[in-house]
């Protein structure tokens, strides 16, 4: 009798266990992914300082951080912990890069004449403010050599085949930003006997992406400024591009390569567009926003902003480079946008107002926009000819308004007479410090009659 009950507890502790394990595991949906993944306990975090010295009288830390156990992968890190002589802030901006990692999975060090620290320790010294910079996400290469696009298709296709929820490369990217923080809270508590609270992130392309969706996971990030990534909405996104384009671009082809946007309305290709598409998550996305874009990006249609940008909730603002491209140029302008956007989050200083109502008449597109009047100094048409629907090699030309100081601006842009125009205004704020800010209103495509 003994032994039946010892069989029989142990019976009913198997099932118990098996029973909570089936549940946790169904418990994770597309819409819990992330969240999950976020979340999961991982012993494998740690930071380490290897490296103190001066760029001019702004301190740099460089520091080594395992931020994670991504499969059987240690993700590890190049964080530069960029500290002025003086800071008036218990907020930081986390930039995110790119890098690689050697054979052993050891970061490929910047070295100290690094031209990217070299810039973000401008924006620390003139917003008195804590900068980070996140390099090595994601870690790569990885599964045979892959890199970047070909990386992160690469791991969408095999969510694909297995149905494995943390198989898509977004999710550690965006652990890899908040170990960052955590790390940089925990590294000024220590070491410089400051808090960090709040955080402004940002990155480009991948790390974009990354930002977007870091922006809308933590809570400490209080805005962000994601560059060169006009693909939310992605489903309206890649489909506009076929329409414009009448094809995918060429810097989508890793994805084409393995059927990922072809098969994006499948249940499947659904189920990724929950779980890695920023507009999934706009219901979190409350958060002020700058968000950079280059006029001839080859990844995105000129105007695809259109297709998500009113559905964002918060205040969203938005910068284009013309002329740039998807590199943005020598970046001088976006560091320029960044520092300032940076420094009002700061201060809660109110950032300036760009918002627009448009009209159609048969001369062309009215727009009047409202403007904070007592920094606008100047206002900007930007505009681009083209024989088709495709901007990417076409010269945008500039036309200066000369209007200042106005609180309401009023403007028509005219028809081509054949073929189709693009065009975006830039209002030019400057404030007493010297920091110059622009915002943009969004890129209109019209054709000889009308707005598309």
């Amino acid at each position: 009798m003994r032994i039946f009950a010892i069989r029989f507890a142990a019976l009913i502790c198997f099932l118990l266990f098996n029973t909570q394990l089936v549940q946790s595991q169904t418990a994770i949906t597309p819409a819990t992914a992330l969240e999950h993944y976020l979340n999961h306990v991982d012993s494998t975090y740690r930071w380490e300082l290897k490296d103190t010295y001066l760029i001019d009288d702004v301190t740099v830390y460089s520091v080594l951080l395992t931020s994670q156990k991504w499969r059987e992968h240690i993700w590890t890190h190049q964080l530069s912990i960029v500290v002025p002589k003086e800071t008036k802030y218990d907020g930081a901006l986390l930039f995110i890069t790119g890098g690689s990692v050697n054979k052993e999975g050891q970061p490929n060090w910047s070295s100290r004449n690094d031209e990217l620290t070299k810039s973000f320790c401008v924006i620390a010294k003139q917003n008195k403010a804590v900068v980070a910079v996140l390099k090595q996400v994601p870690n790569q290469p990885l599964y045979s050599n892959l890199t970047e696009d070909a990386l992160i298709s690469y791991t969408l296709h095999q969510y694909k085949n297995d149905g494995d929820y943390t198989w898509p490369l977004l999710f550690p990217m965006v652990k890899s930003a908040k170990r960052a923080m955590d790390a940089v809270q925990e590294f000024s508590k220590e070491k410089l006997n400051h808090n960090i609270s709040r955080f402004v992130v940002s990155g480009a392309s991948k790390r974009g992406w990354t930002t977007w969706l870091t922006g809308a996971n933590d809570q400490r990030v209080t805005a962000i400024a994601p560059m060169v990534i006009d693909m939310l909405n992605m489903p309206v996104s890649i489909d506009y591009q076929v329409k414009v384009w009448n094809d995918y671009s060429i810097q989508i082809q890793d994805y084409v390569k393995l059927g990922i946007v072809q098969d994006i309305n499948s249940k499947k290709g659904s189920d990724l567009v929950t779980m890695i598409d920023p507009y999934a998550y706009r219901k979190k996305l409350t958060i002020p926003k700058m968000i950079f874009m280059g006029t001839n990006d080859e990844y995105w249609p000129i105007d695809n902003i259109k297709n998500y940008y009113d559905s964002i909730p918060g205040q969203n603002m938005i910068h284009y480079i013309p002329n740039a491209g998807h590199s943005m140029g020598d970046k001088k302008e976006a560091m320029l946008n960044l520092s300032a956007f940076f420094g009002l989050t700061m201060s809660n200083t109110a950032y300036p107002v760009c918002n627009w109502k448009i009209s159609e008449s048969k001369k062309g597109l009215g727009l009047e926009i409202q403007a904070t009047k007592a920094n606008l100094v100047d206002v900007v048409i930007w505009s681009a000819d083209s024989p088709d629907k495709d901007f990417r090699n076409d010269e945008w030309v500039s036309k200066s308004l000369g209007i200042k100081h106005k609180g309401r601006v009023k403007l028509t842009e005219e028809f081509p007479a054949s073929g189709y125009r693009a065009f975006y205004v830039n209002l030019k704020y400057q404030y007493d410090n010297g920091a110059a800010y622009t915002e943009s209103t969004r890129v209109f495509m019209t054709d000889d009659k009308k707005v598309l």
